[in-house]
């Protein structure tokens, strides 16, 4: 690991200020800090034999049948948190896994919701909800019940992925980009993204022209570029770190619109093999079962594989702990198993976790990880799993 600092000048400090009170002066030059990491520093870990709980059935009582899992937090006590979109419903189990309460339904009135996400370490709230149809976060209590609503359309705010809540209840949150019109159907693209924090009622820009989604035109509409690399970033005590998924680097921007920190590591291969294509091929035939459509989509394949991209993004997502360390997901198409690597504070490259095919990464802590999976019949469910050192227990 190599660590230098590097005079820069902080560019789109408090850009697009909403209201006076919001506006400050020009970043002054700042201090940079690059960290370099070209392996972990403490041993792998992987899945403990059995989870610490394991939610869902496929047949059995309602609070436990999932139809659409779209998030899951653990508490501090044990306790899980679960949202399910097909049922619109919060539900929260204890740590043994049993049904603690329901909450929720879909409409649009106090505790109902048009969409279902859940945000993590939101300060004076056990549970906060962000419902991406209306716009709207609603905070619940440790019984499921509400205790505020925040409507963002009166603040101005229209996020185009899941904000994330700052350490003092803020929001930071990524608008939807101008969409090019020039680009012509079959043509690749992408957007150009801004990072910026809610706040008293108004909104202040504290990073701009960053790399994000890459998308498709069709004469449709357009759609997310298969394996394509998109923007992420997470909210830590300090500020924000966030990246382009264009290889393994992020960048940490502080409160003031600086970006102070840079951390890069050396993770997976991310070039695009024969190996890749011939098993993303076979994955898509298996969807037909007529004869006829197999053939038809074989005979597309070679416009299809031509527009591919030659490498993988570097990673898909970020969940940061409450000390400013995070887990950084790698990306989850590159390969069978997925790989977790948690960087420092810092940026240090401390520990990587592997993680099972079929998995999705929910939650996580320095030891633990919440994890959406397939069971049988392809029923959803949420599982707790303890992080153990590879080798031993």
């Amino acid at each position: 690991m190599r660590s230098i600092s590097i005079p820069v000048i902080a560019c789109a400090a408090m850009l697009l200020a909403a209201s006076p009170a919001l506006a400050s002066p020009a970043s002054p030059l700042a201090f940079q800090t690059v960290v370099e990491s070209d392996g972990p520093r403490d041993p792998d870990l992987i899945l403990a034999d059995e989870p610490l709980v394991r939610i869902g059935v496929i047949d059995g009582d309602l609070e436990y049948i999932f139809g659409n899992v779209t998030g899951a937090v653990r508490l501090d006590d044990g306790s899980v948190v679960v949202v399910d979109e097909q049922s619109y419903n919060v539900r929260r189990y204890d740590s043994s896994g049993r049904h603690m309460w329901t909450s929720g339904r879909h409409g649009e009135g106090p505790g109902e919701y048009g969409g279902l996400r859940l945000l993590r370490g939101c300060p004076g709230a056990a549970i906060t909800v962000f419902d991406w149809h209306l716009d709207r976060i609603t905070q619940l209590d440790q019984d499921g019940e509400v205790t505020d609503t925040r409507p963002l359309i009166s603040e101005g705010v229209s996020p185009y992925s899941l904000p994330a809540c700052t350490p003092d209840g803020d929001l930071v949150f990524t608008p939807w980009p101008d969409f090019d019109r020039t680009v012509a159907p079959g043509e690749h693209h992408r957007w150009q993204m801004e990072l910026r924090l809610a706040r008293d009622g108004g909104h202040v820009g504290l990073r701009s022209g960053i790399a994000g989604a890459e998308r498709t035109r069709s004469r449709g509409g357009e759609a997310p570029r298969t394996w394509g690399r998109t923007m992420v970033f997470a909210v830590a005590p300090t500020g924000v770190w966030y990246g382009s998924g264009d290889d393994y680097e992020l960048e940490h921007v502080d409160w003031t619109g600086r970006v102070t920190g840079i951390a890069r590591w050396a993770g997976p291969d991310l070039t695009v093999t024969r190996e890749h294509l011939d098993r993303y091929l076979d994955s898509r035939l298996a969807r037909y079962e007529d004869p006829a459509d197999r053939r038809r989509f074989e005979r597309r394949w070679p416009d299809i594989r031509d527009a591919l991209p030659e490498q993988f993004p570097a990673y898909e997502a970020l969940v940061t702990l409450p000390d400013g360390s995070m887990w950084v997901t790698t990306y989850g198409s590159r390969s069978p198993e997925q790989e977790l690597h948690l960087l420092d504070a810092d940026g240090v490259w401390i520990r990587r976790a592997t993680m099972p095919a079929g998995s999705t990464v929910l939650d996580a802590g320095p030891d633990w990880v919440v994890l959406g999976q397939r069971g049988e019949l392809d029923v959803p469910m949420v599982a707790v799993h303890r992080l153990v050192e590879r080798g031993g227990e």
